[in-house]
């Protein structure tokens, strides 16, 4: 889906246009030529079917995700050096 705000100020109206999964290409050139066209608010949102892994959101705990693999992964490791001031 490319959702835009139609119109001017407090008359601006949400109006949206829904494409299939594998029309990404043109789903991006539809939200490109209404940023062109001056609309405000542009943006994509997508629902993938061949999307990699569970919908919603996973947690880890334990070290564990939920399906039971271990996870390592953190973001202190991967940020580099921290900076003291």
């Amino acid at each position: 889906m490319v959702y835009w705000l139609e119109g001017q100020g407090e008359a601006a109206e949400p109006v949206c246009q829904c494409f299939g999964s594998a029309e990404l290409t043109q789903a991006l050139a539809c939200a490109e030529d209404r940023r062109r066209q001056g609309h405000r608010h542009v943006s994509i949102s997508t629902e993938l079917e061949d999307h990699v892994g569970q919908p919603g959101v996973a947690a880890v705990e334990g070290g564990r995700t939920p399906d039971g693999e271990a996870y390592e992964w953190s973001k202190a490791g991967r940020a580099g050096k921290v900076r003291r001031r």
